[in-house]
């Protein structure tokens, strides 16, 4: 797609998000309830289980997987920067994050699974312990004379972990 499509797409899908991505009128409403909606179509309008489901608690687990995905792919990315940058601050920032990422992939991990087999208090209580670590990333970089080269990265894994705990929520 050429850049001035890709802009007018996103232009429509921020203008018009239901009308364009969603056909489902439990994806509509459920993500209807999200602050992230936009986030929360693209994320579940194009996976199947998503699009076939009945009730909430799927639209939830959907989330909740994609937010396992999106952290595992973040922490993949921050041991790629920290591989391949020069010993240094940076390098330094980027193990720190390095290690607290790694537990906030378990943590949404030990989520995942509590959502499965546990109630949802369980759940909540492995998010919120996700968002502490993710938070000690962040502040890895607070100060310094760099951005954070993950930070928009970290940003939408933010957003996608606060639409799957309104959602949880919904059930």
């Amino acid at each position: 797609m050429n850049p001035i499509s890709s802009l007018v797409f996103a232009f429509l899908l921020t203008v018009f998000p239901t009308q364009i991505l969603c056909q489902t009128p439990l994806i509509e409403s459920t993500c209807g309830s999200t602050i992230y909606k936009v986030l929360c179509l693209g994320t579940l309008v194009p996976d199947d289980e998503a699009r076939s489901a009945t009730d909430v608690t799927i639209l939830a687990k959907v989330a909740l997987r994609h937010t396992v995905d999106e952290a595992s792919d973040v922490d993949t990315q921050i041991v790629k920067l920290k591989d391949s940058t020069a010993e240094g601050p940076l390098k330094v920032a980027l193990s720190n994050c390095s290690d607290s990422y790694l537990l906030v992939v378990e943590k949404l991990q030990a989520a995942q699974t509590s959502f499965q087999n546990s109630g949802l208090h369980v759940v909540k209580d492995w998010m919120t312990e996700a968002t502490v670590y993710r938070g000690m990333c962040d502040q890895v970089f607070q100060g310094k004379p760099f951005k954070s080269p993950i930070s928009e990265q970290t940003t939408k894994l933010s957003q996608m972990q606060n639409n799957a705990e309104v959602i949880i929520g919904l059930i």
